[in-house]
């Protein structure tokens, strides 16, 4: 009777021992609920840095029409006209704030975007990986 255990339990593990072993390595749910309110974040940032680029590209189109009257009343100009050069120099010093601030603007939506473009990558890599495991994408919210 021993001999028949023993035969029975080697028949179930010699198998056994010969064969790939698999693991699934089960998400967490709170790692997918963190790749997922990334994801929403992102699309919320991504959304508003792109509100934000279509408002500056109305003003760089305003500020070029801008300086190209500037330009043409400049070629017009006659430089006699003392309170008609004050004038345009105003005019033109305003234009020049104008543009000053809007390229502030600009260096600042060009950061938000680098940072931006950074964590969407961290993001991707972060939650690719995970999903490239057994049983993330399965996983429900």
């Amino acid at each position: 009777m021993k001999a028949a255990v023993i035969l029975v339990v080697l028949a179930l593990v010699a198998p056994a021992a010969g064969a790939e072993t698999y693991y699934a390595f089960p998400v967490v749910q709170s790692a997918l609920s963190a790749c997922l309110d990334r994801r929403d974040s992102l699309e919320d940032r991504k959304a508003f840095l792109d509100l934000e680029k279509r408002g500056l590209d109305r003003e760089s189109d305003w500020i070029g029409r801008e300086g190209a009257r500037l330009e043409a009343e400049l070629r017009r100009l006659d430089n006699r006209d003392a309170p008609a050069v004050a004038d345009y120099n105003r005019r033109s010093d305003e234009q020049n704030l104008r543009v000053d601030s809007h390229n502030r603007r600009v260096a600042e939506m060009n950061s938000a975007a680098s940072t931006f473009n950074g964590d969407a990558a961290d993001m991707t890599a972060y939650c690719n990986w995970r999903a490239s495991r057994p049983n993330f994408a399965g996983t429900p919210r």
